[in-house]
């Protein structure tokens, strides 16, 4: 039994040592991102792993050889769990600072510096651009910007704000929607947040 409680210590020691390693990176790499709230979710995180691991142990005392696989495999889902509920709390709380962009002076500027990027990607006739309701007055300062101008349509699908550029004749399209952007962050954060988990293992 000796033995058996030994390992069982060098389990759960791996286990905080990963947990704290982790908690080292998200902290080094995810400055972009709200620090003092993330830090509070990463607090959240550890002290839920924490809880789970207590509640295990007890359950592992009679029959650890047995079911010490079984618990790695409800590690590694709670792990998954975890780290979406921290990556949809991050994502929720940049999608937050966005919305209060659009709501400042420098996101009308943000718009017609996309736009002015795009102008010369396009024909001088047949061009759409797409907004979203909010946005639309804006069109006012936006559309002489096309050497033909332009035709505006609301578009729902633009949540956050940005502009889509289309001339489909020629095939043409240019997303600058900020919602895009924020979607096409999800592998970036994927890949350098410190918050993969490693495939369950059968002990």
């Amino acid at each position: 039994m000796a033995l058996q409680d030994e390992k069982l210590s060098k389990f759960i020691q791996a286990i905080n040592k990963d947990a704290e390693e982790r908690r080292a990176r998200i902290l080094a790499e995810s400055e972009a991102f709200n620090k003092a709230e993330l830090e509070k979710a990463e607090t959240e995180a550890l002290t839920d792993a924490y809880h789970l691991i207590q509640q295990e142990i007890s359950k592992m005392r009679t029959g650890i050889r047995r079911e010490l696989s079984q618990k790695e495999l409800k590690l590694h889902r709670a792990a998954l769990l975890k780290r979406g509920e921290i990556t949809k709390d991050v994502f929720d709380k940049a999608a937050k600072e966005i919305e209060a962009f659009t709501k400042t002076d420098a996101y009308p500027a943000f718009l017609e510096g996309r736009a002015k990027e795009a102008v010369t990607l396009f024909p001088k006739t047949g061009v759409t651009l797409y907004l979203r309701e909010a946005d639309l007055p804006l069109s006012e300062k936006l559309c002489p910007l096309f050497e033909g101008g332009c035709q505006v349509k609301a578009d729902d699908s633009i949540l956050l704000g940005g502009l889509r550029i289309e001339c489909r004749e020629f095939g043409l399209v240019a997303d600058e929607t900020l919602d895009t952007r924020l979607d096409s962050q999800h592998v970036w954060f994927a890949e350098h947040s410190g918050l993969s988990v490693e495939p369950a293992k059968a002990i």
